[in-house]
């Protein structure tokens, strides 16, 4: 998928060969989006194509309505996004449900006019009955602009699924490093790990690999090697070892050290902990032995610090 940056420079039958699968086809409003442009991100794009959609004569509405699908149609006459949106591919539901929602979708268009568009968001075809029923007694204006609405969810969540998730920010990674790195040397247990997956996730952290760790901790027994793996692999960290994330973490608490967040000794013994790097357990042990001398192990313990990220950037 192009970038929102490429999409603002392509040109018109290459613009409306880009968003008509998103849209369904639907050449009105696909046209009104090319001349609305530049758009300065994707949110806007899709702002910009629910006010235009909720704008256009009602004879485009209706158009970009019926442009999709029945939901439960013939499965050999929905597009390739349609079919995959709407969990043809799901084991097969009771003969009912398709029966049920041939029925509600005709009342639906004979009463409206115009056909019955939701956004699915993965939910079964069955799950979709309470819903046509609903609309069924639902004022028609109404209606209208909720399936408007909801084609442009669909679109949007068209187009994210095309263009995969974003990269994620250099912080963001160092944070799933970090989390990961005290699963692995001990400091966060499974239930601390899974803890801030979620915490991240609630964040909005777009992130495959975190939505599958999220899911096997909730399974007691499942083995977390794996999803772990994939996640790291994901933030280019592949084949992530324990003694990287004992570094990673050693040089985490160098940081501390060196910026006053923990006491020297502290953040020396957590790097002990964490990697067993001689020279400060060396410090910590003479630390903990000679009372008189111990602000000058802590300024050697900061200049050890200061050490490791020499050692580190040298590395690079």
């Amino acid at each position: 998928m192009p970038t929102i940056e490429e999409v603002n420079t392509l040109d018109g039958e290459a613009f409306a060969r880009t968003l008509a699968p998103l849209f369904e086809g639907a050449p009105g409003l696909v046209a009104r989006l090319a001349e609305a442009r530049p758009f300065e991100t994707e949110e806007d794009l899709f702002g910009a194509a629910r006010s235009t959609a909720r704008q256009m004569p009602e004879a485009e509405q209706v158009e970009l309505l019926d442009a999709h699908q029945r939901i439960g149609a013939d499965p050999a006459t929905v597009s390739a996004m349609s079919h995959a949106e709407q969990g043809y591919d799901a084991p097969d539901e009771d003969a009912w449900v398709g029966e049920e929602l041939t029925a509600l979708n005709e009342a639906y268009e004979s009463l409206f006019g115009f056909r019955f568009v939701v956004f699915v968001a993965g939910r079964p075809r069955v799950d979709i009955i309470p819903i046509l029923e609903r609309a069924l007694h639902a004022d028609r204006e109404e209606e209208l602009r909720r399936g408007l609405d909801d084609v442009v969810l669909i679109a949007s969540d068209r187009w994210q699924a095309l263009r995969g998730p974003r990269p994620l920010p250099e912080a963001l990674r160092e944070s799933i490093a970090l989390e990961v790195s005290r699963h692995m040397v001990g400091e966060a247990d499974r239930d601390g790990l899974i803890r801030s997956v979620h915490r991240l996730i609630d964040e909005g952290v777009e992130s495959p690999g975190l939505l599958a760790l999220s899911v096997a901790g909730h399974e007691d027994e499942s083995d977390l090697s794996g999803p772990i793996a994939r996640l790291m692999a994901e933030i280019g960290l592949e084949g992530w070892d324990m003694s990287q994330a004992g570094q990673l973490l050693a040089l985490h608490a160098a940081a501390s050290i060196l910026g006053d967040v923990s006491h020297p000794i502290d953040g020396a013994r957590r790097i002990v902990a964490v990697s067993n790097n001689p020279q400060f357990r060396q410090l910590v042990d003479r630390w903990e032995e000679q009372d008189a001398d111990r602000g000058a192990i802590d300024a050697e313990i900061r200049r050890a610090a200061v050490d490791l990220f020499g050692e580190e950037e040298a590395t690079e």
